[in-house]
């Protein structure tokens, strides 16, 4: 029989004994969906090591495609039609994307685990009937361009799946990792200008390191852009356009998902390349067809400006600084001049179709959003709750002080900071800068225990 918990405060004096059933439930439901906290906890004033007079050296071309070395990060930079820029990452990074896909991360995060061959390909199908025809020229130009520099072994289908291997990973047997995002401006920072911080939470034990690179896109006509990634990737989950935008992602649980919708890494991507405004990126978001749960931090260099989107399969839902719906009946709470986000829903609304979709499971019935309140202090022990309140605490002990040696410090400390950081990074989009750390590896070492190389984007962004 299901336990159910009444909305009514004066009942469930009457019914303490269910209440309590009710909230070791669904603390249970919430720990099963989210992450687990962070073991180390370094000093908020820990020393942070800023590489800041890395050059760029040039490694090889292809054409309009060149190839650098910035400190310990390939930078990739393409430029002309789909076709031609996909010509140029496979001929220019066709080692490391053999290495990527037939011996490193993709085949031990996919194949390694457990996902059969046939299974993947399933739904990377389901997810390519969405791709633009762009994406699609791309990723051929990727093959062809792998096949000059005299690698045949890998088909059309193989590359397809560095763009839809997230949705696949959020699915068991996998489980979803954690991540931080934040941007503040205006009153936060040493003179007003936007500073966006991001920690990519997901596995340094499969050795996705290897093969990271910065990827630099000048398409024809259009808009240049960048996204910290890999070799292979048509896109990736944390970016910035030469107009100013920036953005980063983490993963929501969420009851609705599906796979018959443009995937993660092209979300992210097709924004960077289509939108120069905060307004035309929340459009772009609310219109395109979506997949499963990802929250995104959202920035704009040009005003500044940030928003904070909570999305799924089925909503789409968009908060400001200082937003109403980021309130203390949840646990949460708006600020002036900065959006932060983890990996859970700060709306209540949200918050209960979680637990009224997942209730079940558990033998629980919660069929009121009053009674969402109750559950606060719970909510609050958990790990993606304490990342955002050490996000949103030291934002404000920082008036008018935070840099980009303060923004790591944010990004590297407190619960914000993971063992298992595959990259970090903070984003200056005025400067058009960024300052990147990407994890070891032999040992795996976490990203933010490891030196930011600053890179300068400017001459690839004119």
């Amino acid at each position: 029989m299901k336990a159910r918990v009444f909305g009514d405060i004066a009942s469930v004096k009457l019914n303490v004994e269910r209440l309590l059933t009710f909230l070791l439930l669904l603390a249970a439901l919430l720990l099963g969906l989210l992450p687990a906290f962070a073991e180390t906890i370094p000093d908020p004033n820990r020393p942070v090591t800023i590489i800041s007079d890395a050059s760029a050296k040039l490694m090889d071309q292809e054409g309009a495609g060149r190839l650098y070395q910035v400190g310990e990060w390939p930078v990739l930079v393409m430029e002309g039609t789909p076709r031609e820029m996909g010509f140029q990452h496979g001929r220019l990074m066709a080692n490391s994307i053999t290495h990527m896909i037939k011996a490193g991360y993709m085949t031990k995060a996919l194949f390694g685990r457990g996902y059969s061959a046939e299974y993947v390909t399933a739904q990377s199908e389901r997810m390519e009937k969405h791709f633009p025809p762009e994406i699609i020229e791309e990723l051929h130009g990727i093959v062809e361009g792998l096949k000059k520099a005299g690698i045949d072994n890998l088909s059309y289908e193989e590359v397809r799946l560095g763009v839809t291997q997230a949705e696949i990973l959020h699915f068991p047997p996998n489980s979803p990792p954690s991540c931080s995002n934040f941007a503040c401006w205006g009153k936060w920072t040493t003179d007003g200008r936007l500073l966006h911080g991001r920690n990519l939470d997901w596995s340094i034990q499969g050795g996705a390191q290897d093969d990271a690179a910065i990827v630099v896109w000048r398409p024809k006509g259009g808009t240049p852009f960048m996204m910290v990634g890999w070799a292979g990737g048509v896109g990736s989950v944390s970016g910035m356009n030469a107009k100013g935008m920036t953005l980063g992602e983490m993963t929501l649980p969420s009851p609705d998902a599906t796979f018959d919708g443009l995937p993660l890494f092209l979300q992210m991507r097709l924004m960077l390349e289509k939108t120069g405004t905060i307004d035309e990126a929340v459009k772009f978001f609310q219109n395109c067809k979506r997949t499963t749960g990802w929250n995104f931090i959202i920035g704009d260099g040009k005003l500044p400006d940030g928003r904070a989107l909570e999305t799924d399969w089925k909503y789409c839902n968009v908060f400001t600084a200082m937003d109403p719906k980021e309130s203390d009946l949840t646990g949460h709470w708006g600020m002036v001049d900065c959006v932060r986000r983890t990996n859970h829903p700060v709306d209540i609304d949200q918050l209960f179709r979680l637990a009224h979709a997942f209730g079940d499971k558990f033998k629980l019935t919660v069929d009121s959003k009053d009674q969402i309140p109750l559950l606060v202090p719970l909510m609050q022990t958990q790990d993606s709750w304490q990342r955002y309140e050490w996000l949103s605490r030291r934002v404000e002990s920082l008036p008018g002080k935070i840099d980009i040696e303060q923004a790591i410090r944010i990004l590297s400390t407190g619960p914000v900071y993971d063992d298992a950081t595959l990259h970090s990074w903070v984003m200056d989009p005025k400067n058009k800068t960024i300052y990147a750390a990407n994890a070891g590896n032999n040992p795996p070492v976490t990203a933010t225990d490891r030196p930011f190389t600053k890179i300068d984007l400017t001459s690839w962004f004119n």
